[in-house]
């Protein structure tokens, strides 16, 4: 790419640190619980997710050995934080909301601290890369990747992947793939216009005739 676009990328900041720790249990929870729960008031853990009831894998493993696998994120970690302390404190976390998992045995554990996350801040969205790039043999996708649909994190990173095939494709004369999105314009011009003409037929309701 050119200076300038260089320029903006190389003043674009990370998020801190975060975890990601995904346990193989040898049990498995009492009660039905949710395949994603946000959390609050915990600690470092800010979502548990029992993976054996997303994936086809680990709902496998889990049905062969009637344990589970869920997965512990913690997000906007210190800097240079204790990995021993806070693996120890997202499993004392896990089992204040599943305390029959407390002295559950881990079978098998994977370890994620990362600080490569691009900030989500509004201060940076002007400066981020879009798809396409100054050299048209280069496209970009992924979450830190600027696009016009109301989407972030994982679902950015696969909607914009999307887009880059897309621009490929067309490059090449080939169709690409449509990319369906939500509205991005609200409903509130078409209903004011609405609730003014209702309100107007009442006041001339009131009023009589000729008001």
């Amino acid at each position: 790419g050119d200076a300038p676009w260089r320029s903006r990328l190389a003043g674009l900041r990370s998020a801190p640190p975060f975890a990601v720790w995904r346990l193989w249990l040898d049990r498995r929870p009492t009660l039905d619980p949710p395949p994603f729960l946000g959390t609050t008031g915990y600690g470092p853990l800010d979502n548990v997710s029992f993976i054996d009831r997303m994936e086809p894998h680990a709902w496998s493993w889990a049905a062969g050995t009637g344990g589970c696998v869920v997965e512990l994120h913690a997000y906007a970690l210190p800097e240079g934080v204790d990995e021993a302390r806070l693996r120890h404190e997202l499993r004392a976390q896990l089992a204040r909301i599943h305390p029959e998992l407390a002295d559950a045995r881990v079978v098998h554990d994977e370890w994620l601290l990362r600080h490569d996350c691009p900030l989500a801040g509004t201060d940076s969205w002007g400066d981020r890369p879009g798809v396409v790039t100054p050299d048209p043999r280069v496209v970009l996708a992924g979450d830190g990747v600027r696009c016009e649909h109301p989407v972030a994190l994982m679902e950015r990173a696969a909607t914009t992947g999307w887009l880059a095939a897309n621009v490929l494709l067309q490059r090449r004369g080939l169709p690409g793939h449509d990319v369906w999105t939500v509205p991005v314009q609200g409903r509130g011009r078409r209903l004011a216009h609405a609730a003014r003409g209702r309100l107007t037929h009442a006041a001339r309701r009131r009023l009589g005739p000729g008001a």
